[in-house]
């Protein structure tokens, strides 16, 4: 039986403070939430004087649209989304390189050596229960919740997982490209087969499956834990799991090649990867952040004390997208 697949409609948000020249203006296309990153944006601009405006979409979405405007770019900076995501642009050439005097503060590893991007925040995927329906479905029994990917292909959860759409999502992306490179082609074949019987819901972007289980829609959901922790942290009775040997982000931050506002864009750059600003962010959320001197707000500044996949290639990721997006829509046996 096939998921569903939801579609959500971005809308772009502005803010207009002062009256100021077109090249007092930036203009954002934003993967990640929209009060956070109107948060951010709103310090900037009381920082800098220059307005804003923002439009809210998926990773995924994203470089299509950047890829469709190379000719004419409207947009003046990337915010969020993967970093294979990233670097394929960078790769396409519709990235302009920028080494902030604040990237000084985040290991290479999560940078571009020739500064087409540079990493914000990080984050693990993880496996997310509905507290509330998990009780309603097992009771006290000794029924165990999901521990490790695998356990998803219980015949118990079908029909009861929600995840994002790979195809527009760099949540799920992500999710996709480290079974690939983990487990390689023909166990991760037989893995998205099993697992696709059981999801009942593909989402576009990769922050509603937390939002949609906090909600009692679904039992399961597969995402970043940051999106599982702040639906915990805004009072959802919620547990998470991080697998073993899972995915993992480096959430970064770009300016479009030809952006129609560069001097703006760079003093964005220079805003974002700032201590201050840092700061915000993590107050903002449940990311880990990129900074050497910021620590994460669970008193962990290493992604690397997770038992994640540190063999997971994000440059291999991004040479092989629509390899792996073919890969995976073969492997399920539906069109998404």
């Amino acid at each position: 039986m096939a998921a569903k697949t939801t579609l959500q409609k971005p809308g772009i948000l502005t803010c207009k403070k002062h009256t100021a020249a077109s090249a007092n203006n930036l203009t954002v296309y934003v993967n990640f939430h929209e009060e956070e990153a109107r948060r951010l944006l709103d310090l900037f601009s009381y920082q800098t004087n220059i307005n804003y405006t923002f439009l809210k979409m998926s990773s995924q979405n994203t470089n299509k649209r950047i890829i469709a405007e190379k000719e004419l770019p409207r947009a003046d900076i990337i915010l969020g989304g993967p970093a294979d995501n990233h670097q394929l642009l960078a790769e396409l050439g519709l990235l302009k390189a920028y080494i902030s005097p604040e990237a000084d503060q985040i290991p290479d590893q999560f940078k571009s050596k020739q500064g087409f991007w540079t990493g914000i925040y990080l984050g693990p995927i993880s496996i997310a229960v509905n507290e509330g329906l998990w009780q309603q479905e097992f009771g006290e029994s000794s029924f165990q919740k999901p521990q490790e990917f695998i356990d998803l292909l219980n015949p118990a959860f079908k029909g009861k997982i929600v995840m994002p759409n790979p195809v527009t999502s760099g949540t799920a992306f992500t999710f996709i490209a480290s079974i690939i490179q983990l487990w390689g082609p023909e166990k991760a074949a037989q893995y998205f087969y099993q697992l696709n019987q059981n999801v009942a819901l593909y989402t576009e972007d990769g922050f509603t499956p937390a939002r949609k289980i906090a909600l009692g829609e679904y039992l399961i959901a597969v995402n970043f834990l940051h999106d599982q922790k702040l639906m915990i942290r805004n009072g959802f009775n919620l547990s998470y799991q991080i697998p073993a040997d899972t995915g993992w982000e480096i959430g970064c931050v770009s300016i479009v090649n030809n952006a129609p506002h560069p001097a703006a864009a760079q003093k964005f750059i220079d805003f974002i990867l700032s201590r201050e600003a840092a700061i915000l962010h993590r107050e903002l959320t449940e990311r880990i952040p990129t900074r050497n001197d910021i620590k994460a707000n669970e008193n962990y500044q290493s992604i690397f004390k997770f038992t994640i996949n540190k063999e997971y290639n994000i440059f291999t990721a991004a040479a092989h997208k629509q390899d792996y997006l073919n890969f995976w829509q073969q492997s399920i046996k539906v069109k998404n």
